[in-house]
């Protein structure tokens, strides 16, 4: 088997070029992609959180159409082993027989190992692939981090090669929407990256159909009641009740930041103006193909499980 390993808390532009790689060279389409869970870099709390949660990378893998995902659990053990032990364990337990890296890879206890030991330890044992990937200071998971937690749904876009994504639960709030005629599900931001506060265009499926979304993430300043980061978004033309419910929610475009009102007749009023631009958004992005087409293959493989939690293996099990 063909693989490429990484910690992967999203899969953008420069990993494509692993997986692309990959299936070009894999026997009868079998390759696949080693992470881990924690990411290493929240394990060593130098991360709060990944780009996404390890649902939505299970999800991902299967968009992308990656054969084989192997999640590791990242611990003190896995942390301390050493390259060739690393190796050694994934060529005996997973037959693995060709690794596919980029020229800055590294691994292994205090990342000694790099593709410059693959190519001297293992080279006469598994095919070994060495990429130049695209330019780091422009496509890597830390930059998106960064455009994401800045609110820049576009340049996020740009860096992932597909909108950022969420999927969460949607939970009870104040009700104060749909007082206002604006009734909006609450979305559980438990455990996840959030995006900068903020009003965005999105892309929200539920019933096997996509509707035009406005989502607000924020803390209801205009209010002075909530101190909590709160999501919630109002779907368009869409009137049921979906509490405990789970969406699925593409962040199209962002419409504006926080803002605080004078009352709430203000705070109405901007609102029928946000629904309106989101919609404009949303119908400007459907308008074009690459994005229709992956938000065709998200919702249909969105509908093909419960859920797309990997299974977590235990390195100790393959000492």
């Amino acid at each position: 088997m063909l693989i490429t390993v990484g910690a992967f808390d999203g899969f953008h532009r420069g990993h494509e070029k692993l997986f692309d790689v990959c299936r070009e060279n894999a026997v009868n389409d079998d390759w696949g992609v080693v992470t881990f869970y924690p990411h290493p870099s929240e394990f060593m709390h130098k991360l709060n959180h990944s780009l996404f949660t390890l649902n939505e990378r299970g999800f991902l893998s299967k968009i992308l159409d990656i054969p084989k995902f192997f999640v590791f659990n990242f611990d003190e053990v896995f942390k301390n082993l050493s390259p060739e032990k690393f190796i050694d364990i994934l060529i005996k337990n997973f037959d693995v027989d060709g690794i596919v890296a980029g020229s800055d890879f590294h691994f292994g206890h205090e990342r000694l190992g790099s593709t410059e030991y693959l190519e001297k330890i293992y080279a006469k044992k598994i095919k070994i692939f060495t990429l130049n990937l695209f330019d780091k200071n422009i496509y890597s998971s830390s930059k998106a981090r960064e455009k994401i937690i800045s609110g820049d749904a576009d340049g996020v876009k740009k860096i992932l090669g597909y909108p950022f994504f969420m999927i969460g639960d949607v939970i009870h709030g104040n009700e104060r929407g749909r007082k206002m005629n604006f009734p909006t599900a609450n979305i559980n931001l438990e455990n996840r990256i959030v995006p900068a506060y903020g009003v965005y265009s999105t892309a929200v499926l539920i019933n096997h159909e996509w509707h035009c979304g406005a989502l607000s993430i924020g803390n209801n300043p205009t209010f002075h009641d909530v101190n909590e980061t709160r999501a919630e978004v109002f779907i368009t033309d869409f009137y049921d009740d979906i509490y405990g419910s789970e969406l699925l929610i593409f962040l199209i475009g962002r419409v504006r930041g926080i803002k605080t009102f004078e009352n709430q007749d203000a705070l109405m009023a901007q609102i029928k103006d946000d629904v309106h631009t989101c919609r404009e958004i949303y119908k400007s992005a459907m308008k074009f193909l690459n994005t229709k087409k992956f938000l065709e293959r998200a919702e249909k493989i969105y509908y093909t499980q419960e859920n797309f939690l990997p299974e977590i293996i235990n390195i100790k099990s393959c000492l």
